[in-house]
């Protein structure tokens, strides 16, 4: 997913200025195999040399480069504190560091703050992983300080937002997915975007997010 065009104007004191974001999704389509430059000529040498009971040598024709299926411009506004919960999922959809980087610095023009990190596993096992992933991310980047008014917001938007995340069931859910965390002065936001399924090979596209004021 590509996201470009977005809005950097500054906040102003009442925090109603709006924030764009232009997103451009892209979907990868089937892989069209192109013959590579010379592949004719090397089948024919290798064809003489067998024909000469020489050993022919293998050759790996490299692969062609994978096209998008569609492009799809999406364009959203923010336009108050209360909508930290779609900024959020704007950052955990984000595909890459350069698209994460530009996210975060609209918001931080706007004066909030985000931070993305990933996380995978099977969820007797992720609860831990998604805590120390969770936690250290906020507090590394300054999302959040260790104080007990915003680290009670973390924990309760990501609880909010893990619930409804993996699935519920008596089998263990096999995950991989991208956390992302948005806060702005009222309200803090955990996004979750990724893929789950009750075995590995089933893996299809979940997403959740849940909202906490600090």
């Amino acid at each position: 997913m590509k996201w470009s065009g977005i809005f950097t104007g500054k906040r102003t004191p009442d925090e109603k200025a709006p924030m764009d974001f232009s997103a451009e999704t892209a979907v990868v389509g089937e892989k069209t195999a192109v013959p590579a430059d010379g592949e004719v000529g090397c089948r024919a040498a290798e064809t003489e040399a067998e024909g000469r009971g020489g050993a022919a040598e293998n050759k790996t024709v490299p692969a062609a480069p994978e096209l998008p299926l569609c492009d799809v411009t999406v364009r959203m506004r923010i336009n108050g504190t209360g909508d930290v919960a779609k900024a959020a999922l704007y950052l955990a959809l984000s595909d890459g560091i350069g698209e994460e980087r530009r996210i975060k610095e609209a918001l931080s023009a706007c004066g909030w703050r985000g931070v993305a990190t990933e996380v995978g596993g099977i969820s007797g096992e992720l609860a831990a992983k998604a805590s120390r992933a969770l936690v250290g991310a906020a507090l590394n980047s300054g999302v959040v300080r260790k104080d007990g008014a915003e680290m009670h917001a973390l924990m309760h938007a990501a609880q909010e937002a893990f619930k409804s995340f993996i699935p519920c069931g008596l089998l263990e859910t096999s995950v991989g997915a991208k956390i992302a965390i948005v806060r702005n002065a009222q309200w803090l936001a955990v996004a979750v975007a990724g893929d789950a399924a009750f075995h590995a090979i089933a893996h299809h596209e979940r997403v959740s997010v849940g909202v906490m004021h600090i």
